[in-house]
């Protein structure tokens, strides 16, 4: 393959790339990265809280909390309440006679109403006595759980810091890319221009391509490390980053 060749296959590739770069999130132009502003840590910090995660300690705070109350009033089992009532119709029929007197019938009916009222009073030694160890033992659960979650907060501060961290260096790098892909991609047109003109040979023109390809190439890279580092900073502080 001559250079003419190669300058003209490097004509052909360049736009290739940039153009599969054009899906989904690769569509943010420079201008979009030279214009991003991240928020502050406090501020993505404080947006964490909205996790499933964090969701999930807080119900699971509030079925100890509520487990705790079951058992402070435990002792509401030593007593029973009983309680009875009855109502019917009693009736009795009776039959007499003797040699002086001719056989007869005779009912007698009455309506009865009876109830019953009472409290009973029982207490389990063992469990009366171990009553302040139940609700100790609550109290600890509730207070582990909270503990959980602010553990699990810690630590996804410090993931954030660390995406965080790595998303600002990116971005600074991004920005210098930039600039010395738009001073290439500026540098690349006069050449063709002067090729065209016959002021530069194949060679010289498949040299500035190169330089063109490989600082297309490491603008690239950097970009997708930086998309990484985003969209992993938007996961863990469940905040929107980039309008894509």
């Amino acid at each position: 393959m001559n250079r003419l060749s190669i300058a003209i296959a490097l004509s052909f590739f360049i736009p290739f790339f940039s153009g599969m770069a054009q899906v989904g999130i690769e569509s943010l132009t420079s201008d979009d990265y030279l214009n991003l502003q991240l928020p502050s840590l406090e501020e993505l910090f404080e947006n964490a809280k909205n996790s499933a995660a964090v969701d999930y300690y807080k119900v699971k705070m509030e079925e100890e909390a509520s487990a705790l109350k079951t058992e402070r009033r435990s002792w509401l089992k030593y007593f029973r309440f009983n309680s009875t009532y009855q109502w019917g119709l009693m009736g009795i029929n009776s039959a007499f006679s003797d040699t002086d007197t001719p056989l007869f019938y005779q009912y007698s009916g009455a309506r009865q109403n009876w109830y019953n009222v009472g409290v009973s009073f029982s207490l389990p030694f063992d469990d009366f006595f171990d009553r302040g160890n139940r609700i100790h033992r609550q109290l600890l659960k509730t207070e582990a759980t909270k503990v959980e979650m602010e553990k699990w907060h810690d630590e996804q501060k410090m993931r954030i810091i660390e995406m965080y961290s790595k998303a600002v260096k990116e971005l600074s790098v991004l920005r210098l890319k930039a600039e010395s892909l738009a001073f290439a991609n500026v540098q690349s047109e006069l050449a063709q221009q002067d090729f065209l003109n016959g002021k530069i040979d194949a060679g010289e023109l498949s040299q500035i391509k190169s330089i063109q390809m490989n600082l297309l190439e490491s603008y690239e890279q950097t970009r997708s490390e930086l998309n990484k580092a985003l969209l992993q900073l938007e996961v863990l502080s469940k905040t929107k980053l980039l309008n894509r």
